[in-house]
C-alpha cells in the first residue's frame, strides 16, 4: 500500500514529532528509572536507620535475660503499629520471643491469621497458605535487604539485622518498609508524564508544522517560478527579504543569478539563431536564384553557365565557413580541450603574414616577434591569427598597412595585429567580440563578414587560457591582441 506524498512542511513536522517523541520517551525512562531508584535507595536509608536506633536501644544497658530484652523489644515496637504506610518492626530475641507492631502478619501462635474469621471456604483457605507462606519469608528471611510479597499490602522492603546484646544474648531486628507509596509515586509520575508528554508533543507537532511552513515558503516560491521557466517565463525573479541573512536568502540569490544567466543565455541563443538563419539564408537566396535564373533558358550560353557556377560555388563557400564556424564554436562550447604544444609563434605569424601578402593589396608585414616557446594548439592559434588579419584587411583601404608582432609583456606573451583603418570606438570594443557582432549596423552581411571571426578569435584565447582585447593601434587604427601564458 503506497501512501501519498506529505510534502516537505508534513515531513520536517513529522520528523520534529518523531525527535520529540524520541526525547520524551527517553526523558521518561530515565525519570522512570532515575526517581524509582532515588525512592529505594532512600526507604534503603531510612531502614538502615531505624534498624541502627533499634540496635541501640535494644543493647543499652543494664544487662537483662532473654525474657527481660523480649520485654524490650515489646515496648519499642507497641507505639509503632503497622499500616501499609508504616514500617514493620519485629525483634526476636533468641531464647525470649519476637516483638513486632504486626504480630498476624507473622503469623505468630495466638495471633489471628489475615483472612481466618469464618469457616473457610476453599478461597480462603488458599488465602491462609499465602499468609503462612509470607510469615514464613518474613521469619526466615537473611541479612540483609530483600522485598517480599505481602497479600493485601504489596511488596515489603525487608532489612535483616542480627545484634549482640549485653550479657550475651542475641537478637534479631527485621525493619520493613511497604513499597506501596513508591509504586503510588511512581504510577502518579507515569500519568502526569503521559499526559504532559502528549500535550507537548501535540504543541511540538503544530509549532514544527508552523515552523516549516515557514521554512518551506520560500521554496514553494521557488517551485512557482520554476514552473513558470518551465512554461517558458524568464523573467520572474525570487523576491528578497533583505533582513534575513541565511541559507534560504542565498539560495534565493542563487536561484536569481541562475535565472539571470539562463534569461541571458535564452536571449543570445534567440538572437544568435536569427543571425545565424539570416546569414545562411543570404548564400542559399543567391544559389536558388542563380540556378532558377539558368533553369529559365533551356539552352544557356556558356558563359552564363560560368557566371552561375562562379556564384554558385562563391555562395557556397561561404556558407561552408559560415557552418565550420559555428561548428568550431559550438565545440568550444561543448568544452573542447585544446591539443598544446611547445611551439615558436614567429614560423607560424610569418606563414600567414606570407599568405595574406599574396592575396591582398594591402601591405601585411611582420614586426617584433618572440622567441620565447608558447604552448599552443597550432591550428586554432593559425586560424585566430588569420580571423585577426581578415578583419584588418577589411576595415583598411586598398593601401593601408597592417603590422603582425608578438611581444612578451607581463609575464604574458602578446599577439598583435595593428592596422590603420578607422578604429573601433571605444564603447564597442568589449561588445565586438560577439557573435555576430558588426561596427555598422547598416552593413550587409556581403560586405561585413559572418560576424564571427572575432568570436572565434576569443573562444581559442580562452581556450589557451588567456583573452582578447581591442585597443588603439600605434599605426593609428585598431590594434587586436590576443594574450597568452608565457609559461
Amino acid at each position: 500500500m503506497r501512501f501519498p506524498a506529505i510534502g516537505l512542511r508534513g515531513r520536517l513536522a513529522v520528523s520534529i514529532a518523531l525527535i520529540m517523541a524520541v526525547a520524551l520517551g527517553v526523558t521518561y525512562v530515565a525519570v522512570y528509572r532515575g526517581t524509582g531508584s532515588d525512592l529505594r535507595d532512600q526507604t534503603d536509608t531510612d531502614l538502615a536507620r531505624e534498624a541502627a536506633n533499634l540496635s541501640r536501644s535494644m543493647a543499652a544497658p543494664p544487662a537483662l535475660d532473654p525474657g527481660g530484652y523480649t520485654v524490650r523489644a515489646q515496648r519499642l515496637v507497641s507505639a509503632q503499629p503497622y499500616s501499609p504506610a508504616s514500617r514493620l518492626i519485629a525483634i526476636s530475641v533468641i531464647g525470649g520471643g519476637t516483638a513486632t507492631n504486626q504480630p498476624e502478619l507473622l503469623g505468630l501462635p495466638g495471633a489471628p491469621l489475615p483472612g481466618s474469621g469464618a469457616a473457610g471456604s476453599q478461597d480462603e483457605g488458599g488465602r491462609e497458605d499465602d499468609d503462612r507462606e509470607s510469615a514464613a519469608r518474613l521469619l526466615t528471611s537473611g541479612r540483609g535487604f530483600s522485598t517480599i510479597e505481602i497479600e493485601d499490602a504489596g511488596e515489603l522492603r525487608l532489612l535483616t539485622d542480627a545484634v549482640s546484646l549485653p550479657g550475651g544474648s542475641q537478637a534479631t531486628i527485621r525493619v520493613g518498609q511497604p513499597l506501596a507509596p513508591v509504586d503510588r509515586a511512581l504510577d502518579g509520575l507515569s500519568r502526569t508524564f503521559l499526559v504532559v508528554g502528549l500535550l507537548t508533543l501535540l504543541l511540538a507537532t503544530a509549532a514544527g508544522w508552523f515552523l516549516a511552513s515557514r521554512t518551506a515558503r520560500p521554496i514553494r516560491r521557488m517551485a512557482v517560478v520554476a514552473g513558470g521557466v518551465d512554461g517558458g517565463e524568464l523573467s520572474s525573479r525570487m523576491p528578497i527579504d533583505e533582513t534575513r541573512n541565511d541559507e534560504v536568502r542565498r539560495l534565493a540569490e542563487s536561484f536569481n543569478l541562475m535565472l539571470d544567466r539562463l534569461e541571458a543565455a535564452f536571449t543570445g541563443q534567440r538572437a544568435f539563431v536569427a543571425d545565424a538563419s539570416h546569414d545562411l539564408r543570404t548564400p542559399l537566396t543567391i544559389i536558388k536564384g542563380q540556378l532558377d535564373v539558368l533553369s529559365r533558358d533551356p539552352d544557356p550560353a556558356p558563359e552564363d553557365v560560368r557566371r552561375v557556377t562562379s556564384q554558385v560555388r562563391a555562395a557556397a563557400a561561404r556558407m561552408e565557413r559560415l557552418v565550420e564556424d559555428l561548428l568550431l564554436l559550438a565545440r568550444t562550447d561543448s568544452g573542447l580541450q585544446a591539443e598544446l604544444e611547445p611551439a615558436e609563434l614567429g614560423p607560424l605569424l610569418a606563414a600567414e603574414v606570407e599568405a595574406f601578402s599574396e592575396t591582398t593589396e594591402r601591405s601585411v608585414e611582420l614586426g617584433p616577434v618572440t622567441g620565447k616557446t608558447v604552448a599552443i594548439d597550432r591550428e586554432r592559434m593559425a586560424r585566430a591569427v588569420s580571423n585577426l588579419i581578415s578583419n584588418a584587411i577589411a576595415h583598411t583601404s586598398g593601401n593601408g598597412r597592417i603590422e603582425v608582432g608578438a611581444v612578451e609583456r607581463a609575464g604574458r606573451i602578446e599577439i598583435t595585429v595593428d592596422d590603420d583603418g578607422p578604429g573601433v570606438p571605444a564603447d564597442m570594443r568589449e561588445r565586438i567580440f560577439d557573435r555576430f557582432a558588426r561596427l555598422d549596423t547598416s552593413r550587409s552581411s556581403d560586405s561585413g563578414g559572418s560576424g564571427l571571426g572575432l568570436a572565434i578569435v576569443k573562444a581559442v584565447a580562452e581556450l589557451h587560457g588567456g583573452e582578447a582585447a581591442c585597443t588603439d593601434s600605434p599605426l593609428g587604427g585598431a590594434r587586436f591582441s590576443l594574450s597568452l601564458p608565457s609559461g
